[in-house]
């Protein structure tokens, strides 16, 4: 699809906000609502505008993040992988990986205490000879990200105006300070049955009406006038804008793994995209153990220069690409029937997170093992 100059304008204000109305999209832009609503209606259904979505904090809910990423003996296991993430409770994003090896790069939101069975889960992969080795990372409850500028992006010449050596110097000017992790909600009575289930919604689709929700949900419209700002705020740490990122050439996707990072160096990551942020999607992950979590998402351009300078700036690096242009990738909803409301916990055993998750995927394994 061509894009006319007001799609990049629709484009670049609901990137601002996800929520504006039809009436306010056609005061910023400066064209007719019917115009408007044409245009919108048109980007929708061509794929251009996806749905938003509520990514929420794990901590919030008493579940911690972890990584994982796995290497894989060669590209048979895929299928196997991507269906033990589908069948297992607790992931929350997956994708496919390249570099010197391919493997899967895994995010669980776990209970607290539950990574033994993490560790139990893929050390049984390794023994199936599914996967050859993995590593598990796990976050330490300070994250931040940034969003694409898309004012940055210069649609003449299709490509995107920044210089990472000179943000990496820049970080070096402000001596700053971490955040105090999020603290992990442990006690968890208040969280109700109706608040799991609009959480799952607003994950697939954040743009629901109040009459919307109440049906998807199948609660009380007057149930989900009362529960949806307390999940708003309790829970979504922020609502993410969707769009068909080759429009503005974002198509490349990288991980970036830094290990013995001092905290003054991290300091100044974190700092620099609070108050600077590059134009492009970017997310740091504080990690345990002196180790960052980096991942962005860029034009194949400025893929090179941001290696480059990672290399230069961040110390025992692994940089991974990621298979987000095709099927390789899939971000899951919350799921709340991983909770027990009646004793007010995640469910944790290695029943739950270890042996249903295999046997659910013991025909592919067989598969794979003849």
């Amino acid at each position: 699809m061509e894009l006319k100059f007001e799609d990049f304008a629709i484009l670049l204000a609901l990137n601002q906000n996800p929520f504006m109305s039809i009436s306010e999209l056609s005061r910023q832009i400066k064209v007719p609502e019917s115009e408007a609503t044409e245009r919108y209606d048109l980007l929708k259904a061509k794929g251009v505008i996806k749905n938003p979505v509520a990514i929420f904090n794990p901590e919030s809910l008493g579940l911690q993040r972890i990584h994982v990423i796995t290497v894989l003996p060669d590209h048979s296991c895929l299928e196997v992988m991507e269906e033990l993430c589908t069948a297992h409770p607790y992931t929350h994003f997956r994708t496919r990986i390249f570099g010197g090896n391919i493997g899967v790069f895994i995010q669980f939101d776990i209970p607290i205490g539950t990574r033994k069975y993490i560790e139990m889960l893929f050390e049984t992969l390794v023994e199936k000879k599914i996967i050859t080795s993995f590593e598990i990372s796990e976050s330490n409850g300070v994250r931040t990200e940034s969003y694409p500028n898309l004012e940055k992006y210069n649609a003449g010449t299709s490509s995107w105006s920044f210089i990472w050596p000179i943000w990496f110097a820049t970080l070096e000017v402000d001596p700053p300070r971490l955040p105090s992790p999020l603290e992990t909600r442990r006690n968890l009575s208040e969280f109700t049955p109706a608040q799991g289930k609009i959480l799952e919604v607003l994950t697939e689709n954040a743009s629901l009406s109040i009459d919307e929700l109440s049906d998807k949900t199948g609660l009380n419209r007057e149930v989900v006038e009362t529960e949806y700002p307390i999940v708003k705020e309790k829970y979504v740490g922020a609502i993410r804008f969707m769009y068909d990122r080759k429009i503005f050439d974002l198509t490349e996707t990288i991980i970036a793994f830094g290990s013995e990072v001092d905290l003054l160096r991290q300091a100044r990551l974190y700092n620099g995209i609070k108050k600077d942020a590059p134009p492009f999607f970017l997310s740091l992950d504080i990690l345990k153990d002196n180790k960052i979590l980096i991942w962005i998402t860029m034009s194949p351009g400025q893929a090179s220069d941001f290696t480059y300078a990672c290399w230069q700036n961040i110390p025992n690096l692994k940089i991974h690409v990621l298979d987000t242009k095709t099927q390789g990738s899939m971000l899951y909803c919350f799921y709340p029937e991983n909770f027990d409301f009646t004793s007010e916990k995640w469910k944790a055993s290695q029943e739950y997170m270890v042996d249903e998750p295999l046997h659910a995927t013991k025909n592919a394994m067989v598969n794979i093992q003849k």
